[in-house]
Parts: C-alpha cells; sequence; structure tokens
C-alpha cells in the first residue's frame, strides 16, 4: 500500500514538475508563431536577429541586414524582440551634449 501511494505520488510529482511546463511552453510558442506579422523584429534559434518581410504557411522571409534576406522554417523563430527607441543624450547644464568625464582614482 505505501509503494502505491509513493507511485502515485512521484507521478503527480511528475505530471507538476515536467508536463505541465512544457504544455505551457509549446502554448506559447504556438500562440507566437500565430502572431507573427510583417514588420515585427524576431530571434532565431540560431541567435539571428532580423525583420519580418514574408510570411507563409510553414516559412518566413527574414532581412537580417540591409538587402539581405533569409527564408527559414517558421519554428525557428523563438521571440518576438522590442525594438527600443534611441534615447536622445540629455544636455547638460553648460548646453553640451557630451558625457560627463570622471577622473580616475
Amino acid at each position: 500500500m505505501t509503494a502505491l501511494i509513493f507511485l502515485g505520488g512521484m507521478l503527480i510529482l511528475f505530471y507538476v514538475l515536467i508536463v505541465m511546463p512544457q504544455r505551457r511552453r509549446r502554448q506559447t510558442q504556438t500562440r507566437l508563431l500565430q502572431e507573427v506579422e510583417i514588420g515585427d523584429e524576431v530571434m532565431t534559434l540560431g541567435g539571428i536577429f532580423g525583420f519580418v518581410r514574408e510570411v507563409e504557411d510553414h516559412h518566413i522571409v527574414l532581412e537580417i541586414a540591409p538587402d539581405t534576406r533569409v527564408r527559414l522554417a517558421k519554428s525557428a523563430i523563438t521571440a518576438r524582440t522590442e525594438v527600443e527607441a534611441e534615447e536622445e543624450p540629455a544636455d547638460s547644464p553648460d548646453g553640451s551634449t557630451d558625457s560627463p568625464e570622471t577622473p580616475l582614482p
């Protein structure tokens, strides 16, 4: 009887620690692939960043540099990245935009 309870506990633990997180990851990846659209910046499985230029059923065309496009399997997309807005340097009190130099100790 004790062995049966132990086996049941191990199965529940396996389900909670292994199966549920895998299922969530798969759902998130499926949602990402369905929502990718032209103009999105994405990262591929190989760590390449680029902008989506064409979307088909099973592949995409990714622009990785100006006038450099590659065709990839849609499943190679691992993440959509956020394009960061470039911050303008704040003006210093004397009107210069140079960064202040800090003296070395």
